[in-house]
């Protein structure tokens, strides 16, 4: 159902014409039929350039519990998750997908589960860390490993 609705959402878009990079952070880029672009939060633990970064869905809290549903179009999956809890933030959902998606991406894939770990950073989320941790240090024209970073080793290498 996701994946068709996705499909459907990727061809509406398609018929409004191209965007510039100038239009890329407008909040219609981000936002639309109650989904809303996760890849900006980190849920996924992935290299930022990697097609596997990329997530749209929702998060959503009320009187009991916390919950998160969210698309991954690289590999054409989507995951939902709901808990019977209340707490002040919405991290249990976040940090239980950082974990499933990995599991989930590292089985279709055919590689080795990797080693995530979550941290809380907002009332929204955290930060999934797949070790992918890596940013260009400018000055020294090199790969640093960084709290911002967000690449892989080997895209930071890369692209640096």
């Amino acid at each position: 159902v996701a994946s068709a609705a996705s499909r459907r959402l990727e061809a509406a878009r398609g018929r409004l014409g191209a965007r510039s990079d100038a239009d890329s952070h407008r909040m219609e880029d981000i936002y639309g039929l109650a989904t809303f672009n996760l890849s900006i939060m980190g849920v996924t633990g992935q290299s930022s350039l990697s097609p596997y970064a990329v997530s749209y869905g929702h998060l959503g809290a009320t009187y009991g519990y916390d919950s998160i549903a969210a698309y991954f179009p690289a590999i054409d999956a989507a995951v939902s998750i709901g808990t019977g809890i209340e707490t002040d933030s919405q991290t249990a959902p976040s940090d239980t997908l950082c974990l499933v998606y990995n599991a989930l991406l590292a089985a279709v894939r055919g590689t080795a589960e990797p080693r995530c770990s979550f941290s809380k950073e907002s009332y929204f989320g955290g930060r999934c860390d797949c070790g992918n941790t890596y940013a260009c240090h400018k000055l020294l024209r090199k790969c640093v490993k960084s709290e911002l970073g967000s690449l892989s080793k080997e895209d930071c290498s890369r692209t640096c």
